[in-house]
């Protein structure tokens, strides 16, 4: 829920206690204020009519437009000289329901005892809370519609700071190195909000360059001793050693080999985040895929793959050739190394789309894991679990989506190359282009 709505049903909820007590308070103030009227102005009639019997002028059994009944009574009088009692009555007119107030007031006048009684009619107090409720409910509408319109209307003009900065913070990517851009306020909580995320995207920024400027440091410096210890190695060859010896230094040269892919690697993935590789021209994607599977052709021939392709699209891409040709060779490479004796290879190009299947074990990891640096699906492996992370990373830099699945002993690897690109199955993928394939010699 947003939160001016938050704000707004809150709001509500206040304003719909604060009028159901004003309400009944209301209610009793009027209801009270009507008896008390009545009651004072009957009294007064009484008064009036005893100072006329005692003066000797009441002729009349009206005293100011009310009916007066003038009693003599026998005895002394009760010790309460003033009563009054209400009867609900029907006006014969109206036919509505009202109240009869009947005041009775107790007087010794010229050594002689009355009872002086008056009447008064006044309006129910369940027609007064009757008027009260349809003057509430058009209460209650006019503050829906206000807050309707003006909630939103407000919002805009409140919110805005604070929607620009969740936009910015959203945008914001720490790898540009760029600091980030909030929109000025003078609200002092989202000024107090924005200083915030300033700072932490600011630190964020610097902990970032540091550790991007270790890691290229780092690599740089280890390409030196790799090369003088692979040097050496190599003289240590030349000499006369047992087999044992020998073998011991196969396998020292072989973890050196993996060591100078690794900071191979890691150069490339720095280079890509500092955006070095930029496209001069389209990549015509289709001869680039076909050149690479030729290259490949005699590993494939080796490990007793079968091979097809359904490339059927001549595609130009706005891609840096040494990334299209270091995606490429990953994608095949990875195909090869992970497959089974006498397994398969399936390669499809269209206008849209790369897909690469091929067959093999299924992986120990979940396959999104597999983008990850130095995850591997299969740990015995002899690869360093980077390759995948390179392809992430270019098709990240491109804005090309890419997915991995694993389906009946398959893997497949889909990258789009246009935001038009449709999320297809994979399957789907393989069956549409069985008609262009074509076998590679």
């Amino acid at each position: 829920m947003k939160l001016i709505n938050k704000f707004t049903l809150w709001f509500l909820c206040i304003t719909l206690c604060t009028t159901i007590i004003g309400t009944a308070i209301t209610y009793y103030n009027i209801s009270s204020r009507i008896d008390n009227a009545a009651t004072g102005r009957l009294s007064t009639v009484n008064k009036l009519t005893a100072e006329k019997i005692q003066s000797g002028t009441l002729t009349d059994t009206v005293v100011q437009g009310r009916k007066v009944a003038v009693q003599e009574i026998n005895g002394p009088l009760p010790e309460k000289t003033f009563t009054l009692t209400s009867v609900n009555t029907l006006d014969p007119l109206s036919k509505k329901p009202e109240l009869t107030i009947t005041a009775n007031s107790y007087y010794q006048i010229n050594n002689k005892n009355y009872k002086i009684t008056s009447y008064a009619c006044v309006s129910k107090a369940d027609q007064i809370l009757s008027g009260l409720e349809i003057s509430i409910l058009w209460k209650w509408a006019l503050i829906i519609f206000l807050i309707a319109i003006s909630a939103r209307l407000v919002s805009r003009w409140v919110l805005l700071p604070f929607e620009d900065t969740i936009k910015a913070i959203g945008n914001f990517n720490v790898k540009k190195q760029e600091p980030i851009r909030l929109s000025p306020t003078n609200t002092k909580e989202f000024i107090q909000l924005n200083k915030f995320v300033e700072s932490m995207t600011n630190r964020a920024i610097e902990e970032y360059a540091a550790l991007k400027e270790f890691t290229e440091n780092a690599s740089h410096e280890l390409q030196t001793p790799v090369a003088i210890m692979r040097g050496k190695l190599d003289l240590l060859g030349e000499s006369e050693l047992t087999d044992k010896q020998a073998m011991l230094i196969s396998d020292v040269q072989n973890s050196l080999n993996k060591l100078s892919r690794i900071n191979s690697s890691l150069i490339l993935l720095a280079r890509m985040e500092n955006n070095e590789y930029t496209a001069t021209e389209p990549l015509p994607f289709r001869h680039l895929l076909t050149e690479t599977l030729k290259d490949y052709d005699e590993l494939i021939t080796m490990k007793s793959l079968s091979l097809t392709t359904g490339i059927n699209s001549d595609i130009h891409i706005q891609l840096h050739k040494d990334l299209g040709n270091l995606l490429v060779n990953n994608l095949v490479s990875n195909a090869i190394r992970h497959n089974v004796p006498n397994g398969s290879i399936r390669v499809t190009l269209t206008d849209h789309s790369l897909t690469v299947a091929n067959t093999g074990p299924e992986p120990e990891l979940p396959t999104e894991e597999l983008f990850h640096r130095f995850k591997k699906g299969n740990q015995c492996s002899s690869s360093i679990g980077i390759g995948l992370a390179i392809v992430k990373q270019i098709c990240d830099i491109h804005n090309f989506p890419i997915s991995y699945t694993y389906q009946k002993g398959t893997h497949i690897l889909h990258i789009c190359f246009s935001e038009t690109c449709a999320h297809i199955g994979s399957v789907s993928v393989l069956l549409s282009t069985q008609e262009a394939e074509e076998s590679v010699p």
